[in-house]
């Protein structure tokens, strides 16, 4: 009996941690989306005295990444090459800069790995991942220059956000006078069934993570704007706003696109009838000019016209140039460097930049622009696979 009961608890342990390893690898589910808003938010491990305005001089950092290497910079923008020509030019140091797209979080991490670092500075969009796999890990050095402590909002400064990157509702100005939206319970009503274009959810991970970003942030916001449309409270069995809104946006058949290029083509091509309403990035009003596409920002959308996705900027732990690394990402938050930026719409995090004077008119929608928390990027990071599920179950 002994030998029995003794058997019997250790299947019973073993049964309790099997669930209990079970539990823990699985993926949340989509209802589980909220609950990690108490996760603690990243924070800065070390900082070094040029960090500070005292210990920070321009002129020594100059002399210092002479001595080094050359550099190269990984950004998402076609616009680095141009970019780090110009540092170049300017510093009198080698700079290269390289568009890489797609899977460059992956890249950085292989050659931190591997210890063949090639990418000496880092801008990248996909905020969450980056501040979770790259910053808290080491991979990266989050660094602010000194100079520039107080011109840039304490929240932005870890990850250290080189701009906003907004994405932001439109339509179609040679169809409509003004927009014909303005609130975004009204795409999930039978009027707009499949007339919103947007990039498809499940291959651009801004959506999950602006959906969490609602959730954590904009439930009251979006139960109140529900009401101004609908003019009853909302009543719902999802765990909040956002994942009542979501499951009834993607059941109103939104048309799927590659990409905020095929989106603002839906949105803004001349001569159509019935043009889609879609959200993108303001770098595609550069199609006004370039394609004769139409095109304008929805002002006063409910319960935001526009979303914040910031960039972070950071160096290689591993970089053998961490001075001309750090000489770039000041150069960055100037305005001569970050010039070639502001013709895509892009307000620069450093408050002594003036806002972008571009075709999407963003200056005039910036108070219109919901904030994208640092405070957040955990819970964004970790929920991202479950806002997958949630839209993949809604939209089919």
């Amino acid at each position: 009996m002994h030998h029995n009961s003794s058997r019997l608890r250790r299947l019973t342990c073993t049964g309790a941690a099997l669930a209990l390893l079970v539990t823990a690898c699985a993926p949340p589910s989509p209802t589980d989306a909220g609950t990690d808003a108490t996760s603690p938010p990243l924070a800065q491990k070390s900082t070094q005295p040029d960090e500070d305005p005292a210990g920070f001089d321009l002129d020594k950092l100059i002399a210092a990444a002479r001595t080094e290497p050359g550099i190269t910079i990984y950004d998402q923008t076609s616009k680095v090459v141009d970019t780090a020509k110009a540092f170049a030019a300017k510093y009198g140091i080698e700079a290269t800069g390289v568009k890489v797209e797609l899977g460059a979080i992956d890249k950085v991490l292989k050659e931190n790995q591997s210890g063949n670092v090639i990418g000496d500075v880092v801008i990248n969009e996909d905020l969450p991942t980056y501040a979770v796999e790259l910053l808290d890990q080491g991979v990266l050095i989050n660094w602010v220059p000194g100079d520039m402590k107080k011109t840039i909002k304490p929240e932005d400064q870890y990850p250290l956000i080189v701009h906003y990157g907004p994405m932001g509702w439109a339509y179609n100005s040679e169809k409509y006078s003004s927009c014909p939206v303005s609130n975004i319970w009204q795409l999930t009503d039978a009027q707009f069934k499949g007339r919103v274009a947007i990039a498809d959810p499940l291959s651009n991970a801004k959506y999950p993570y602006w959906f969490n970003t609602m959730a954590l942030n904009d439930d009251a916001a979006l139960r109140s704007a529900y009401k101004e449309q609908f003019g009853t409270d909302l009543t719902t069995d999802q765990p909040d706003a956002a994942h009542e809104w979501v499951k009834r946006f993607a059941q109103n058949s939104p048309k799927l696109a590659k990409n905020d290029e095929e989106v603002s083509e839906a949105v803004g091509a001349p001569g159509q009838q019935d043009p889609s309403f879609g959200p993108m990035s303001m770098a595609k009003f550069r199609n006004i000019a370039k394609e004769g596409y139409h095109l304008a920002l929805c002002d006063g959308m409910k319960p935001w016209a526009l979303q914040s996705f910031p960039s972070g900027i950071a160096y290689a732990a591993k970089t053998d140039s961490p001075n001309a690394a750090k000489l770039y990402i000041h150069y960055m938050l100037t305005e001569e460097g970050f010039a070639l930026q502001l013709g895509d719409g892009k307000p620069a995090a450093n408050s002594q930049i003036p806002a972008p004077d571009d075709p999407s008119h963003v200056k005039d929608f910036l108070d219109q622009m919901a904030p994208f928390p640092s405070a957040d990027l955990v819970s964004d990071y970790r929920t991202k696979s479950a806002w997958d599920d949630f839209w993949r179950t809604s939209h089919s």
